[in-house]
Parts: C-alpha cells; sequence; structure tokens
C-alpha cells in the first residue's frame, strides 16, 4: 500500500492505482518484468490525473475574493505537462515499444488493440492541451459547460480503462520466448528514451518524478534514474516553478499532502 501522507484525500483516488504484477507474480519470465515496468508509468500517469481532479477544484477562480492568478497559471502549466507526459509515454510505446513486441513475436496487429484505444481518448487530450495552453487565468473556470472538468470527465474512464487493460495484455505474453521478449522490451525501451530531448526537463520529467510513489506497495524504484537526477531537477529545471506544488510526492518519490483541497483552506 502507499504511504500516504495524511488522513486527506490524496492521488491514489478516484481512478485507482494499479497492483504491480511482481509483487504476486512469482514467474521468472520476461512477461511479468514488462507488465511491471509498464505498471509502475501507468500508475504515474494515474496519479498525476488524480491530484489534478483531487486539486483543481479549489484553485480559486477570478470571481472568488481569494483568487490568486499565479495559482492559476501554475495548475495550467502543470495540466500541460501532465498531458505531455502522458502522450509522450503513448507515442513511444506506439514509435518503438509495440513494433518491437510486434516483430519479434511474429504477430503483426498484436498490439493493434491498445493503439485504436489511443485513439479513443486522444481528441480529448488534444482539448486539454489545448485548454491548458491558451486560457488566461482569470478565464479559467473548474465548473460548467465550458470548463476544464467537462473536458477530462469526457477522457478520463477511457484513458484508465485503457491503462488498466493493457496490463492484462501484457500478462498474456507468457507464452512468448523469454529472452526474446525481454530484448525486444531493452530495444524499444532504448529508442524511447532517445526520442527525448532538452525541453522535457522542464514539464514531463518534474511530473514524471512527482507523481512516482516510490513507497507503493513494497516500494518500487521506479523511474530507473541515476541518484544525481532528482537533485538537477529540483535544483535546476523545476526551480522557481510553482506548478510542482500539484505533485503528490517529492522529488524523490515520497508521497506529500495535496496542497490544494479542503484541509487546506484554499
Amino acid at each position: 500500500m502507499t504511504t500516504k501522507p495524511s488522513d486527506a484525500p490524496w492521488a491514489d483516488e478516484p481512478f485507482h492505482l494499479i497492483k504491480t504484477p511482481s509483487t504476486y507474480l512469482t514467474d521468472s519470465h520476461s512477461y511479468v518484468h514488462t507488465a511491471s515496468e509498464m505498471a509502475h508509468s501507468h500508475n504515474v500517469i494515474i496519479r498525476g490525473l488524480n491530484a489534478i481532479i483531487q486539486q483543481a477544484p479549489y484553485v480559486a477562480i477570478s470571481t472568488d475574493k481569494n483568487y490568486i492568478a499565479q495559482d492559476v497559471k501554475d495548475l495550467l502549466f502543470y495540466v500541460h505537462s501532465w498531458a505531455k507526459m502522458m502522450n509522450h509515454h503513448h507515442f513511444t510505446e506506439e514509435s518503438s515499444i509495440f513494433p518491437e513486441i510486434e516483430k519479434f513475436s511474429g504477430k503483426p496487429g498484436l498490439m493493434e488493440g491498445p493503439k485504436q484505444q489511443h485513439e479513443v481518448f486522444h481528441g480529448g487530450v488534444e482539448k486539454l492541451l489545448e485548454y491548458s495552453s491558451t486560457t488566461k487565468p482569470e478565464d479559467y473556470r473548474w465548473e460548467g459547460p465550458n470548463g476544464m472538468k467537462a473536458i477530462i470527465d469526457s477522457f478520463s474512464k477511457d484513458l484508465t480503462d485503457h491503462l488498466y487493460s493493457e496490463i492484462d495484455l501484457f500478462l498474456g505474453f507468457k507464452d512468448l520466448d523469454n529472452d526474446g521478449l525481454r530484448k525486444s522490451w531493452d530495444k524499444g525501451e532504448t529508442v524511447a528514451k532517445q526520442n527525448g530531448n532538452l525541453a522535457m526537463l522542464y514539464d514531463v520529467f518534474p511530473c514524471v518524478l512527482g507523481c512516482a510513489d516510490k513507497t507503493y506497495e513494497v516500494g518500487h524504484t521506479f523511474p530507473p534514474l541515476p541518484w544525481v537526477v532528482p537533485y538537477v531537477i529540483q535544483y535546476w529545471f523545476a526551480a522557481g516553478n510553482g506548478a510542482w506544488r500539484f505533485n503528490p510526492c517529492d522529488w524523490w518519490g515520497r508521497p506529500r499532502p495535496l496542497t490544494f483541497g479542503p484541509q487546506s483552506g484554499n
């Protein structure tokens, strides 16, 4: 279980986190490893989404007496960073990981299901990206027909259903060759890492680190990064950006109370 920082709502709801296969499967086959790594990535996405849903309603809008424009700017930047992180994850799946698995397995179309699921919620995510990048703080609204909640509601269930079902798909790879599956996964991950760029250190990477709960279940080391990376992110790339107040964890993967909520007085 996650080590919750308090009794207040946290980023393990409303959408439930995925149980990591390596915590309940003793099989040494690579399908357990690949499914577990994918579960870690998906839980990062889910925590970020939950953190937005839990906190956004408590960020004051321009008609409230306690409205602070910078709070809204930071929220919109965080939402944009989360959407970019999620899109990058699915881009790397489709451009490197899925093709490598299909090539190795000799089964064209093996990963067609997840790709079709991506299309179901892609339009909603694009709307969220546009909203978070073009909305002025004074025009931001959570509730209402033109609010951010309506956009998130339009795709969040389809997205999370996909994140859960994709793990089941990977658990079905136990019939594939052990070594071949691991090699194809590692090759796909290598290509995926090469698709990153310096700009992502200012938005995507801080979101990943701040949504990766290393205390979850028995404790996990995801993402596997050099020890110095959290320091570089904190003191350079993320320095001075208030958007990271919305992260549910600190830079070292330790859960912390959500900044905005019923208990915060915001």
